[in-house]
């Protein structure tokens, strides 16, 4: 199955919205920052990610001066 190039665009949008924002989703919020993404072991995995990245009591905290993001439009980088 093919993915447009635009969906990657929205992906990558709310993936660096959450990234680079700090503290951008806790234990505590109760909203949830994706609700147009459905449930599933995908979506999970990437919350994940952003809460241990994000939360500076966790061994895998990076600091946000340190955080960069790579935006893939149709299967190539855009330095490519």
């Amino acid at each position: 199955m093919s993915v447009c190039g635009s969906c990657w665009v929205s992906v990558a949008a709310a993936l660096s919205f959450l990234f680079f924002s700090t503290p951008v989703y806790t234990q505590h919020t109760k909203a949830d920052p994706l609700p147009s993404w459905n449930e599933g072991a995908t979506k999970n995995a990437i919350l994940e990610f952003v809460r241990t990245t994000t939360n500076i009591d966790s061994p895998q905290f990076v600091p946000v001066e340190q955080r960069i993001a790579t935006f893939d439009n149709d299967g190539t980088l855009w330095s490519e």
